[in-house]
């Protein structure tokens, strides 16, 4: 007997141990686009992005989400148009200044999603894009096609990787026709790969998943019901949403999955309401770095993810800030972990 316990600790010392200790240190999920949205907000037409595509890039960032919006006047309006008055909130980026954009991530070898999205010149309360009901909807499907396949050809000359065809159109979503005609139309203009952007709330309700390459969703789910929270009880949350995620995406088994859209403002009670980009409340740079510590951990082995990103890079952030970048903040170090192990750094 004493001879079988021997061997048998031997066999675990030499053999079983060192392989847990592999697993236990291996490194984390290496995602296909390590990604980060880039404000496009500048209303200077000399700015150039092209040293924040050079810092971005030092983060171990190898895709970049570029916002680009058109506009109805309300929630009823059928009318879709671009808006180009740089003094005003509504804007659209020119289109030579997102070529640019393009342009300078390519030669810094970034690769670059373009994501139209639609806003509203006009909103009551609760109005949002989620909730638009045109007044004859035929006449505003033929514009947003216009919209998106305006896009798709500007995608398709620049070579752009991945393109969006909408991003969480709620009320419209259950027309499910339209949106594979649409879908069919891109195909024909841009051969790459192509998402559709779901509310972090709704993934469940389009059924046109099938039509895309990328199941895409913003994951600005609410964690907490308090300002404190512990990481323990953020991941708990996470760990829960991942399970239902994966359970629901099982129907879907060629697609991966993309967060498009992932951030916290920080300000005291990020974890409760993130999508809240208006938010008061003192600086919290803890628990927005608690928050990121959180969603890596619970996503960081999870082989149906092909990518992240982060919501936003825009602005010089810092200590006293409370929008969501998390440039000079706790929480950019959790990310350049995730996006840039330390055996790739200095290569």
């Amino acid at each position: 007997m004493k001879k079988i316990f021997r061997e048998f600790f031997s066999f675990f010392f030499l053999f079983l141990l060192p392989f847990i200790f592999y697993l236990l240190s291996s490194p984390l999920q290496a995602l296909e686009q390590k990604g980060m949205a880039l404000g496009l907000f500048s209303k200077d037409p000399q700015y150039s992005y092209e040293q924040d595509l050079k810092e971005m890039k030092e983060w171990g960032i190898t895709d970049v989400l570029l916002l680009v919006s058109w506009y109805q006047h309300d929630v009823k309006s059928n009318e879709i148009v671009p808006l180009k008055d740089e003094k005003q909130d509504t804007y659209t980026i020119p289109d030579e200044k997102l070529r640019e954009v393009i342009q300078q991530a390519e030669s810094l070898g970034i690769r670059t999603v373009i994501f139209p999205i639609l806003r509203l010149e006009v909103r009551e309360d609760k109005d949002w894009r989620g909730v638009i009901e045109p007044s004859d909807k035929d006449l505003w499907w033929k514009n947003y096609e216009k919209f998106i396949l305006y896009y798709a050809e500007i995608a398709a000359t620049e070579k752009v990787s991945t393109f969006s065809v909408g991003s969480e159109l709620l009320s419209r979503e259950k027309e499910t026709e339209k949106w594979k005609s649409l879908i069919e139309k891109v195909r024909k203009i841009y051969p790459g790969k192509l998402l559709y952007s779901s509310n972090w709330d709704h993934y469940q309700y389009p059924e046109f998943w099938g039509s895309l390459d990328y199941i895409g969703m913003t994951a600005y789910h609410e964690l907490s019901k308090t300002k404190k929270p512990s990481l323990k009880n953020l991941q708990r949350e996470w760990v829960k949403i991942r399970r239902e995620v994966l359970a629901w995406k099982k129907k879907y088994p060629r697609q991966k999955l993309v967060f498009t859209e992932i951030g916290y403002p920080s300000v005291d009670g990020t974890s409760m309401h993130p999508w809240n980009y208006f938010m008061e409340g003192k600086v919290d740079l803890r628990e927005q770095a608690l928050c990121y510590r959180a969603f890596i951990n619970s996503w960081k082995k999870v082989p149906q993810l092909a990518g992240v990103y982060f919501w936003v890079w825009w602005g010089e952030g810092g200590p006293q800030d409370k929008s969501y970048t998390p440039r000079g903040k706790p929480a950019a170090r959790y990310l350049q972990k995730w996006y840039k192990p330390v055996e790739s750094r200095g290569k």
